[in-house]
């Protein structure tokens, strides 16, 4: 069976250098083994449907290797913690008396302040990626973004071409 690009479906060539790489002469590119595909199938993106808020504390480039579907999701997560800690920051700010209660705010504070900035780091990653940052995450966006990952021509094989001496 033999690897194909996962970009444009030529058959790939191992790299003599001995590391764990294919070359592409189509795409003029290296392709690692693990994005390599076999017979034509297109890239495969894994996606974590299990994410959390715990997820968003993940260092940026770790962030950054999440599928856009999984940041999608965190994103979600990650406004409506912010949205909860914006409300208990007005109220801490309305009813502080004292030493105790000014403590307990500027902690709210500080965790509001930190779940935004976690918030601009995955919304940035988006913006990347998808040249927009999702306004407004309701279930129908989610649903639609869904379909678009399922359809047909999202996992339809890209045809193989044969060179001119009949090889793949």
């Amino acid at each position: 069976m033999n690897c194909t690009c996962p970009f444009c479906g030529s058959e790939l060539h191992d790299k003599k250098d001995g590391k764990e790489k294919y070359f592409c002469d189509f795409c003029v590119m290296d392709i690692t083994k693990n994005q390599a595909q076999t017979e034509g199938h297109r890239i495969e993106e894994e996606h974590k449907e299990d994410v959390n808020l715990l997820d968003s504390r993940e260092t940026t480039p770790v962030l950054m290797t999440y599928s856009t579907w999984s940041l999608i999701l965190l994103l979600k997560e990650v406004r409506k913690r912010r949205a909860i800690l914006y409300k208990a920051t007005l109220n801490a700010e309305k009813y502080s008396r004292g030493y105790r209660d000014k403590q307990k705010a500027d902690d709210i504070a500080s965790e509001f302040q930190d779940v935004t900035k976690r918030m601009y780091i995955i919304e940035n990653i988006l913006k990347k990626r998808l040249s927009y940052i999702p306004d407004n995450l309701r279930d129908s966006y989610l649903r639609d973004y869904e379909k678009h990952m399922s359809n047909k021509k999202t996992n339809d094989k890209m045809l193989t071409f044969t060179d001119s001496d009949g090889e793949v």
